[in-house]
């Protein structure tokens, strides 16, 4: 058993067997998933039965332990590897994920329209990108272990995002029900609608990078859009992101309209 943990800090540049337990979709993934998930609902369950200050804190000390976490993660993959090389196309948070990053202390700001900017997020694109990360960290196990360094970093990661997001919903602290007004269904999309500027800086400079995917050069997205330009790929990402976090707030507000006529 303890031979698991042989590798647990090795780097994938070191990683030469491809029968390494633990990786994408082995017994020992699903398991662990598995293990991991029902824990993440337990604790949201007991967690959303505190008051909301005690959410707050357990909360932000999580993200304040991911952020730190992140830039460990960074230095390990800088220094680690077969040679030391800081990779800017590929290891700044820069993802749909990393907005989580960015935006978790705005979900207990005190202006509604920022709180539901931020928890927008959260709970549309956040929600989704953690959900397929948790279920199939692609990037990160195919190379490692889920019992490593980087995979404990992309489990535990994904899964606090899921833990928030259940704390928040089972608590009644954020529902689908908080757009008052047409023009705020827009407001769940500013969270990745802002990290894009960043992102497409560097895809789009002579570094080159696919940073929130707007490329479709990573993950699964090659099979599907593989071939189209990067203008188009580009577009098309922009429309996702400005259109679809605000369509998981659009049922509830529809019926709240027809409600008030």
């Amino acid at each position: 058993m303890f031979k698991l943990f042989d590798n647990f800090f090795t780097h994938k540049d070191f990683l030469t067997t491809l029968d390494l337990p633990g990786r994408l979709f082995s017994p020992l993934h699903l398991i662990f998933s598995a293990c991991l998930l029902a824990v993440i609902i337990h604790s949201a369950f007991r967690v959303a039965k505190k008051s909301e200050s005690a959410q707050r804190r357990l909360l932000l000390t999580l993200w304040v332990f991911f952020v730190i976490f992140e830039i460990v993660k960074t230095l390990y993959e800088t220094f680690c590897g077969a040679k030391v090389h800081f990779e800017v196309g590929g290891v700044l948070p820069l993802y749909p994920c990393s907005v989580y990053l960015y935006s978790l202390p705005f979900c207990f700001s005190k202006n509604r329209r920022v709180r539901l900017a931020a928890c927008g997020y959260l709970f549309t694109m956040g929600l989704l990108g953690a959900a397929i990360n948790f279920v199939y960290p692609a990037n990160v196990l195919s190379n490692y272990s889920c019992i490593s360094f980087m995979g404990f970093h992309t489990l535990s990661f994904h899964g606090t995002m899921l833990f928030s997001m259940l704390v928040m919903l089972i608590s009644g602290y954020h529902r689908y029900d908080g757009i008052k007004k047409p023009w705020e269904l827009i407001l769940p999309a500013l969270p990745m609608l802002i990290m894009s500027i960043p992102a497409n800086i560097i895809n789009f400079s002579p570094i080159g990078s696919d940073y929130m995917f707007f490329k479709c050069n990573s993950f699964f997205l090659p099979a599907l859009f593989g071939g189209l330009p990067d203008g188009v790929t580009t577009v098309l990402a922009y429309l996702l992101y400005a259109i679809l976090p605000g369509l998981f707030y659009l049922p509830v507000y529809m019926k709240n309209k027809r409600s008030t006529k």
